[in-house]
């Protein structure tokens, strides 16, 4: 029996956890699930095919899902949906190492602020302007925005 996960202290996730669950995403054709959401529906598929794909801890793959489900719900705000429309699937990947360590509040999420200061600092080239977001668009396919 393996011990339960304390909900107020979420564990980091293995990055290479949390990225073959965005991977699934990517390979269904749900990548816009950052940009409207997820419905029910939507997590029950993905979650299914996760676990079929997953060979590790439960606990580790409850983790991993928790933090990709956040990670979707961080980008609800509007900051980081311009960003995912200017970068596209280059800044999955970086979004999913971001989410595979930040401290999470199992009430509130992610700290949408946070994620974007972040995904600052991972690519340089990134201006934050107040009232909107400008950067140098690097876009590439979703297995070479996974693998970097």
């Amino acid at each position: 029996m393996s011990p339960a996960i304390d909900l107020t202290d979420l564990p980091q996730a293995k990055p290479e956890t949390l990225a073959l669950a965005m991977r699934l995403l990517i390979e269904d054709g749900r990548a816009l699930i950052l940009m409207r959401g997820a419905t029910p529906e939507d997590r029950s598929n993905l979650e299914e095919r996760f676990w079929q794909r997953f060979d590790g801890p439960t606990a580790e793959g409850v983790v991993a899902l928790i933090r990709l489900w956040s990670l979707v719900d961080v980008f609800k705000a509007a900051r980081l949906r311009a960003l995912l429309l200017d970068r596209g699937y280059a800044l999955l990947a970086d979004a999913a190492r971001a989410a595979a360590h930040q401290r999470i509040n199992m009430t509130w999420g992610f700290n949408p602020q946070r994620m974007l200061s972040e995904l600052a600092v991972r690519r340089p080239n990134l201006r934050v302007i107040t009232g909107s977001m400008t950067a140098g668009a690097k876009t590439g396919t979703a297995d070479a925005a996974l693998a970097a």
